[in-house]
């Protein structure tokens, strides 16, 4: 194995060496910045091992991991990508999955992880929401994350009330977590060079929030933000015995203005219509 900053470990070499080429259908982009690489690392390393990495690629973050001597489960969809890295970090602490990381059960990461760990990763663009969904699901697992996500992606996950970024996402993010945007990472740091920028943020999920309410929440806030454009009391509320009229009571009581659109409503508020629609029994 090369040394860790040495010319023969940049992507391009490396894939040139293996025969392979990034694909474009699942927007594959290898981190190349070691700079990069060592601050996610050392953000990581502050939440504790043992650690998921999701999208382990060439294994840029893999190797500082195991490095630093954490466990590691590193998760690679691509079959040639983790037989390159299952050969390459043998007898190290990292095992390699070779797994879509969206499809794993629950209960499959209790097992591996039963006391909790740390999720890391360079997620890939297309599947950036759907898998920050899957962690908060995971929350009680993986109590701690550093993600480096689309610029984009990451100012609607910590978006505040007003603005068009704020949406579904924001909502139920700052809710069930602490998150906080840490460094930005240039285009240029990736092979090959991706048309957009990327954010890292560390998200630090709360404690004692029940699975029932996050679905009363979810089921809540899909209804606000259905019409974005109009106003709440014309939201879709089909989870509601009462109806509209039972929606703008439920409102009014929260200290919503049902005239109001769904953009300009605090996270907190949501929180406590959610806590009202379950302790009537509305919900679905």
């Amino acid at each position: 194995m090369p040394p860790p900053d040495s010319p023969a470990d940049h992507p391009r070499r490396l894939l040139a060496e293996l025969g392979l080429s990034p694909g474009r259908r699942r927007g594959q982009t290898f981190l190349h910045d070691k700079n990069i690489a060592r601050k996610i690392v050392a953000a990581a390393r502050k939440m504790g091992p043992p650690f998921l990495e999701i999208g382990a690629g060439l294994g840029a973050l893999t190797s500082l991991l195991a490095a630093g001597g954490g466990e590691t489960v590193a998760v690679e969809l691509d079959r040639r990508l983790a037989a390159y890295l299952r050969d390459r970090f043998t007898g190290s602490a990292v095992e390699v999955v070779e797994a879509d990381v969206l499809s794993v059960p629950e209960e499959e990461w209790r097992r591996r992880f039963p006391g909790g760990g740390t999720v890391v990763g360079n997620l890939p663009y297309s599947l950036s929401s759907p898998i920050v969904l899957r962690l908060m699901d995971l929350r009680e697992v993986f109590p701690g994350a550093v993600l480096m996500l689309q610029k984009e992606v990451v100012e609607r996950l910590c978006a505040i009330p007003g603005g068009k970024e704020y949406g579904t996402l924001s909502v139920y993010l700052t809710v069930l977590a602490e998150a906080r945007p840490e460094f930005s990472v240039r285009r240029t740091c990736f092979t090959p060079v991706p048309e957009v920028d990327s954010t890292v943020v560390s998200i630090r999920f709360r404690h004692g929030i029940p699975d029932s309410l996050v679905r009363t929440l979810q089921t809540v806030v899909r209804a606000a933000f259905a019409r974005r454009r109009k106003k709440l009391k014309n939201a879709p509320v089909p989870f509601l015995a009462g109806g509209t009229e039972a929606w703008c009571d439920l409102l009014s009581r929260a200290g919503i203005d049902p005239s109001a659109r769904a953009e300009t409503v605090p996270p907190a508020k949501y929180l406590l219509l959610a806590r009202m629609v379950s302790s009537e029994g509305n919900s679905g």
